[in-house]
């Protein structure tokens, strides 16, 4: 049977370790493609090889992951150790664990977890900020670990008994166990996985019915894959007008890799979308990627965007928006003639910054006259 090996390499953020991934082609036909991956975790000396296997569904969409590791890592013997399965969604989002070979998780006496117990431990795996994450694992004792005290399952000291969110009451070392498998190296390698492999059309599909990470997953690797369709740009413009400012920041950066492809006009016309129909913190977000953007807009474009200064709320739109347009070699009539309203504006601020805009432009008679009565209004607050 031919073999395709897919290898992935990335630093460890903690421990700089390095791990590598290589995946076959055996199983792709039964929808679970096997992994060979080793994976660092600060309870072991060393990596541990680990299947992690890929589920597919219909027309090869990736599914998720799951792997099969010891609830505990523990090499004395000591510890009730069961193996528990962990299951990812397609970009490294925790998403349950299941028992596949029967059993149940226990705390200190060998006591079953309650059903709270287990609602308490997902919720505990579903955060990656978790006080867990920055727990040294020799401050963690392991179940039986500590002789003076045999019914103590896993202590940590006063970091995580004073944060009893963290942990599930007398099954510390389980929780820490499991936090980092779940949230350790194995979520970034399902990333690289996934990016390696998903098809364009789930990408797709993603952007229309996804969460929002999902979003966010689809447009920076179709922007890093430079494929670029209609309905895709069209999802993206809605995923940006409804959703959050990272999705908003994201689409910007995707418009702009469509730009190379495409053209500059693509990433001014989408942009023109975007603003037309964005809050005021999305507004500043967009005038200031078009600040930093290395792209030159058509005339016709500042002449469309100045007619929203009547609309800016606040200085800092205004600001963004006169150093768009003074970044210009050429302002035009248009701009200079939406921009005079400013000046009769409220805020001191927003028409002084509109007169400093001004005073050095090509203006008509009439426009001066109204600089100029501006300047002698505030004379001593210029």
């Amino acid at each position: 049977m031919n073999k395709r090996f897919f290898s992935v390499s990335f630093a460890l953020l903690v421990s700089g370790c390095l791990f590598a991934v290589s995946s076959a082609e055996k199983g792709r036909n039964t929808g679970k493609i096997p992994h060979a991956v080793e994976v660092f975790h600060p309870g072991s000396k060393g990596p541990i090889p680990l299947d992690l296997m890929q589920m597919t569904g219909g027309q090869g969409a990736i599914e998720g992951y799951f792997a099969d590791v010891d609830s505990v890592i523990c090499g004395d013997g000591q510890c009730e150790i069961i193996t528990v399965r962990l299951v990812w969604d397609a970009i490294g989002q925790f998403s349950r664990y299941e028992f596949p070979k029967g059993g149940d998780l226990t705390k200190k006496s060998h006591k079953k977890f309650t059903p709270a117990d287990h609602e308490k431990l997902r919720s505990i795996l579903s955060n990656p900020d978790s006080a867990l994450k920055d727990v040294d694992p020799k401050a963690v004792v392991a179940p039986g670990g500590n002789p003076d005290d045999p019914e103590v399952d896993g202590s940590s000291g006063a970091t995580l008994l004073s944060d009893q969110s963290a942990i599930v009451p007398g099954a510390v070392y389980t929780c820490y166990t499991l936090w980092h498998w779940v949230n350790g190296e194995i979520p970034g390698i399902i990333r690289e996985i996934s990016a390696s492999e998903i098809k364009t059309e789930q990408l797709s599909e993603w952007l229309r019915n996804g969460s929002e990470p999902q979003m966010l997953f689809s447009m920076k690797l179709l922007a890093e894959r430079k494929t670029f369709e209609k309905p895709a740009d069209e999802a993206v413009v809605t995923a940006a007008e409804n959703g959050s400012m990272e999705l908003a920041s994201a689409a910007l950066d995707y418009f702009r890799a469509m730009a190379e492809v495409k053209g500059t006009e693509t990433y001014f016309s989408a942009v023109e979308r975007l603003f037309a129909g964005a809050s005021g913190e999305k507004r500043v977000l967009i005038l200031g990627a078009l600040t930093s953007v290395e792209l030159v807009p058509p005339e016709a474009f500042s002449d469309w965007l100045s007619a929203y200064l009547s609309e800016l709320e606040n200085y800092y739109e205004v600001h963004l928006m006169l150093n768009l347009f003074g970044a210009q070699e050429r302002c035009s009539e248009t701009v200079i003639r939406n921009t005079l309203p400013l000046l009769e504006r409220p805020s001191f601020l927003v028409g002084r910054r509109a007169f400093n805009f001004l005073k050095d432009k090509p203006l008509t008679p009439d426009q001066q006259a109204q600089v100029n009565a501006f300047g002698t209004k505030y004379a001593n607050r210029l």
